[in-house]
């Protein structure tokens, strides 16, 4: 039996992995591969005409229109901004308020306390725009699609991570992390057909569209 690993494609834009191969288009951000289309396998072509179909709809249109929710990650790097700002604030308060009403000491326990809350601030404040700016340089695809199985993993330390195989009316096909927000909210299902918003590997949210 052979041990050989199957042929993995690096997409030249985006460069991520891409176990399919015949792609004409990269599943994660939509970079011509230069390829030959694999949509018009037998096992395939039903699922990309069924999407065909269904961009017909008056539904998809309004599901285009949908904003995808923000993800924890991406709430995570804002709420980190919003305390940072706080920290900065604070850390500036009372190292002023030491060096106007105190003695005017930069060595004072209080001047030290304020340049520290400052200090921690601007690192957060840092790494967070950092962060938010590596998301939104990663362009948002909205997309038919047709989850063709969902998978999961947990660590139990933390929310399950499902991950979908998607197929797009592109022919594309990848497969998408995508974090689960408690029992608030069911996972989609396998077959669910619809608009899939999805960022690189993440898939942001699902707009359910009849095919």
């Amino acid at each position: 039996m052979s041990t050989e690993a199957a042929p993995v494609t690096i997409c030249p834009n985006c460069e991520a992995r891409i176990p399919k191969q015949g792609m004409s288009l990269c599943p994660y951000c939509a970079f011509p591969l230069g390829k030959a289309s694999d949509a018009s396998g037998e096992d395939r072509s039903p699922i990309v005409k069924r999407l065909q179909a269904m961009e017909e709809k008056p539904e998809f249109e309004a599901a285009l229109a949908e904003v995808p929710p923000w993800t924890p990650e991406y709430t995570q790097a804002a709420n980190r901004q919003m305390h940072a700002r706080v920290l900065l604030a604070l850390g500036a308060v009372v190292a002023a308020l030491e060096w106007v009403l105190g003695n005017g000491d930069p060595l004072s326990p209080w001047t030290v306390l304020g340049a520290a809350l400052f200090a921690v601030g601007l690192v957060w404040l840092l790494r967070a725009t950092a962060l938010r700016k590596r998301l939104d340089s990663t362009k948002v695809l909205a997309r038919s699609a047709f989850i063709v199985r969902r998978r999961s993993e947990s660590d139990m330390k933390g929310p399950v991570t499902y991950f979908y195989e998607l197929q797009f009316g592109d022919g594309s096909e990848g497969e998408f992390a995508y974090p689960g927000r408690g029992a608030s909210e069911d996972p989609y299902t396998n077959g669910m057909t619809g608009v899939a918003f999805t960022r690189g590997t993440e898939l942001l949210h699902m707009a359910r569209v009849r095919g």
